[in-house]
């Protein structure tokens, strides 16, 4: 049995509002043959260079009536799409992939440019595809009654991977990664969706079969204690589990794979889909299992007490690309 790191149904977490958007990999350019920031982005370079003993990486752009979007414009515009509130008492933001700007942290640009107030901004870094789950438990540990709290999760790659074996890494076939921005608004209390946090596990085998035995373990468990009619898996994980698009969970349970996985925002953006297309309805209830690439898991689960807002931001009207 995986090894448990924390389990506790404990208090649950309320979201009443999901906004959305996604960043795929045609949408950006190459930077070539050195971009106008440089010295914004030389940083990142130097360290890419010197960690994996090549020359000259090459970053990417998401371009916008000429100047480049950073992951902190991608949070400012689910924030603003989030609520008109004048004032926050909690952001959480969480962000694992280095900011384009790589002197200037995106929650300190983000608070200073924003027409809004936070009492308390709390940053989470290093927590990858994770901080999709985790964050719940983050902002559980951070408010009180009556506050409410921002969470947002960012990812955006600035960094051209022109292949695996370029940075003498192994092949990856579990299915493509794109960029994201998913704001949640949370609270204690009541809300739609009445979230409980589950834990994390490691599962203790890296081989193919015996991860997918005791991954699939933890994951019924979970979906017993909480009589759970639906999961939706980080899409790597499902695809690492399955090797195909349908993973079946029970006899009666199968659950789609998306061939592209949106890290951190993954689950979230999966969930909000599903809610928009009927497939997920008030009254179910959801396990989310995010997972770090390698040997860990973290769950939540997600009472649907009615519809939350949904807010689907689609870059391709409101970014032009070069």
């Amino acid at each position: 049995m995986p090894d448990s790191l924390h389990d506790d149904i404990g208090v649950p977490t309320y979201v009443d509002h999901i906004c959305w958007l996604t960043a795929e990999d045609h949408l950006y350019t190459l930077d070539w043959p050195t971009p106008d920031d440089y010295v914004c982005v030389s940083p990142h370079i130097y360290m890419e260079d010197h960690y994996y003993g090549r020359v000259g990486t090459l970053t990417r752009s998401l371009m916008s009536d000429g100047r480049r979007v950073t992951a902190g414009d991608l949070v400012l515009m689910v924030l603003e799409r989030l609520s008109t509130k004048p004032y926050w008492e909690w952001l959480i933001l969480a962000q694992s992939c280095p900011e384009r700007h790589a002197l200037n942290a995106p929650l300190a640009r983000i608070l200073e440019t924003a027409p809004w107030r936070v009492d308390h901004p709390l940053g989470i870094t290093h927590m990858g595809a994770l901080a999709g789950t985790e964050a719940i438990q983050a902002a559980l540990w951070s408010m009180l009654p009556n506050e409410r709290t921002a969470i947002v999760m960012v990812e955006q790659r600035i960094l051209h991977e022109d292949g695996q074996m370029g940075y003498g890494q192994r092949s990856e076939p579990y299915g493509e990664l794109g960029d994201m921005a998913v704001a949640l608004e949370a609270g204690l209390g009541q809300g739609a969706l009445q979230v409980y946090y589950s834990g994390k596990r490691i599962i203790r085998s890296n081989e193919t079969t015996t991860f997918s035995s005791e991954a699939l373990g933890v994951i019924r468990e979970w979906m017993d204690v909480y009589a759970a009619e639906h999961i939706i898996l980080q899409s790597r994980l499902g695809l690492r589990i399955s090797g195909s698009t349908v993973l079946h969970i029970s006899p009666s349970k199968t659950v789609c794979v998306p061939h592209t996985d949106y890290q951190s925002g993954d689950v979230w953006i999966q969930l909000a889909d599903k809610l928009e297309r009927g497939i997920i309805r008030p009254d179910d209830r959801v396990i989310l299992v995010s997972w770090d690439n390698d040997r860990m898991i973290s769950g939540c689960c997600v009472h649907v007490v009615h519809l939350p807002l949904l807010s689907r931001i689609t870059l391709n009207q409101e970014i032009k690309t070069s």
